[in-house]
């Protein structure tokens, strides 16, 4: 099985990166500097629910637990936590 922040950065590099010379690695702030905009952010929120098998709630789409692949991988693609 694959670890969820290979398949997330799998996922940012090859689909949402895929014009992008630049590649994330697991510790990279996927905002700063533009690396992920306003869509990018919806196609990735969709692959996290995806991969997951459940809805990300409203209230837990905020910046902090989106700011880089393994802070997304920790918050909803390891073991559920809220």
């Amino acid at each position: 099985m694959t670890h969820p922040v290979e398949s997330l950065l799998r996922f940012v590099n090859d689909e949402l990166l895929a014009d992008s010379e630049k590649k994330a690695g697991p510790d990279t702030p996927l905002f700063d500097d533009g690396w992920i905009d306003s869509l990018k952010i919806l196609h990735l929120i969709a692959f996290v629910e995806i991969q997951s098998g459940r809805k990300i709630p409203d209230e837990l789409i905020v910046m902090d637990r989106f700011r880089t692949v393994g802070e997304i991988a920790r918050n909803f693609l390891e073991p559920w936590r809220q």
